[in-house]
């Protein structure tokens, strides 16, 4: 076993014999940035490349993120006043498409923010769609893609809006990331493989469909090393993954901070970063206690596994964001922050959160480069990114919806 560790001062070498994902420029784009000291620990074994992060980072200090476009009004035009954004997507002129589960609508606007079209609409005609989507992706040919559960099939548009044509595909499975269009035009969607066991993780995998929308194959549910082998609750360890638009599983087990890149036909990269625990605080604790004697007290009949206790502290992590160039966005558990007046709820709905944590990404390079903390404004949740600009949604004081454009700052501070 061959063991280095480097320190890097102002100069980051990029990882030599092909060793560095196909997502042409990282190294570039990494010596563009180099300002911080980056110390790393790199080791390999067997098929699998280690890189850890011992300290420091190629941005020095944690960056926030700048909203430059807001669409959206509390009051006024009807294409601008949102009430539930289920999807997001970006074409290659920075036109946003988002479709609004609440009307349904699925709408266009301009790189400015301007309401250009909208397509289709409520139905299960040629390019209607019902009240939930689970995925949105533009292709290479300009066209866009809307998984569309209800109706059992993904819709594609022509890039002027006019329906294309539909592929079936039934699924039964509503959960967040549900579609990744990778770089030739292939889909993988989540769907579940078999049906739930109580008390035990639900086997989700993909769907592979090619570009004419034929399925290929399936993909099954990741295997790694320490995954529970009960169902989740609050704050205890997951395995968590995420396909990445080039290809690729993205996957952790959250007990520590570390998870795998799993390109085919090259070598594992597994990332690390020492990471201090964070505690879940007292009255965070009450909260999260009392929502879950709700859910035992009024949902306890469609549950599939019992909510265990909140423990004392909480994972290194809670998701991935996989960028459209291959960056990893790595959403960390933090120390929490009281926003809001809790309630107690009612027999319809549980108590309102008012502990809520504040949005805080690590970003790594797909050579496990890593290039700093990103802290994301309140009340903003963010669904794309690309280089250091991503988009979202960020909810008003008044409850309001926007669709929003970030950017990344270096050296400012909120």
């Amino acid at each position: 076993m061959m063991r280095s560790q480097v320190l890097y001062h102002l100069a980051i070498r990029c990882l030599a014999g092909g060793l560095a994902l196909a997502v042409g420029g990282s190294c570039a784009r990494a010596s563009e940035q180099q300002r911080g000291t980056w110390r790393v620990e790199r080791e390999s074994r067997g098929d699998t490349l280690l890189v850890r992060t011992l300290s420091g980072s190629v941005w020095a200090a944690p960056a926030t993120m700048r909203e430059d476009l807001a669409i959206g009004v509390l009051e006024g035009r009807e294409e601008l006043m949102f009430s539930r954004v289920e999807e997001l997507a970006v074409d290659a002129h920075g036109g946003i498409y988002a479709f609004d589960g609440g009307v349904p609508a699925l709408r266009y606007f301009d790189s400015s923010g301007v309401y250009v079209r909208t397509l289709g609409g409520k139905g299960a005609g040629p390019g209607e769609y019902q009240d939930a989507a689970l995925g949105l992706a533009i292709r290479r040919d300009g066209r866009v893609v809307l998984r569309d559960p209800r109706n059992g099939r993904l819709n594609v548009y022509e890039p002027d809006g006019a329906p294309a044509l539909h592929w079936p595909v039934a699924s039964g499975l509503f959960t967040d990331n549900a579609m990744v269009l990778d770089t030739a035009d292939h889909m993988y969607l989540k769907v579940l493989l078999s049906p739930p066991e109580r008390n035990k993780p639900w086997n989700i995998g993909l769907l592979h469909l090619d570009a004419h929308g034929k399925i290929i194959d399936s993909i099954a549910d990741p295997v790694i090393a320490g995954a529970p082998t009960s169902a989740g609750g609050t704050f205890v360890p997951a395995k968590l993954w995420a396909w990445s638009p080039h290809g690729y599983m993205v996957v952790g087990v959250n007990t520590t901070y570390s998870f795998e890149l799993r390109p085919r036909n090259r070598p594992v990269i597994r990332i690390e970063r020492v990471v201090p625990p964070v505690q879940v605080l007292p009255e965070e604790r009450v909260e999260h206690e009392a929502r879950n004697a709700w859910y035992r007290k009024y949902q306890g009949q469609y549950m599939t596994a019992e909510l265990p206790p909140i423990p004392a502290s909480k994972p290194p992590y809670r998701g991935f964001l996989i960028g459209a160039d291959g960056r990893v966005w790595v959403r960390r558990h933090v120390t929490a922050e009281r926003l809001a007046e809790s309630d107690t709820g009612s027999a319809e709905r549980p108590p309102s959160p008012s502990w809520v944590e504040p949005s805080v990404f690590d970003v790594f390079e797909p050579d496990g480069t890593y290039l700093g903390e990103v802290r994301v404004p309140k009340g903003t949740t963010l669904s794309i990114a690309r280089g250091e600009v991503a988009w979202g949604t960020r909810q008003g004081d008044a409850g309001e919806i926007y669709v929003v454009r970030l950017s990344v700052q270096h050296g400012l501070r909120q």
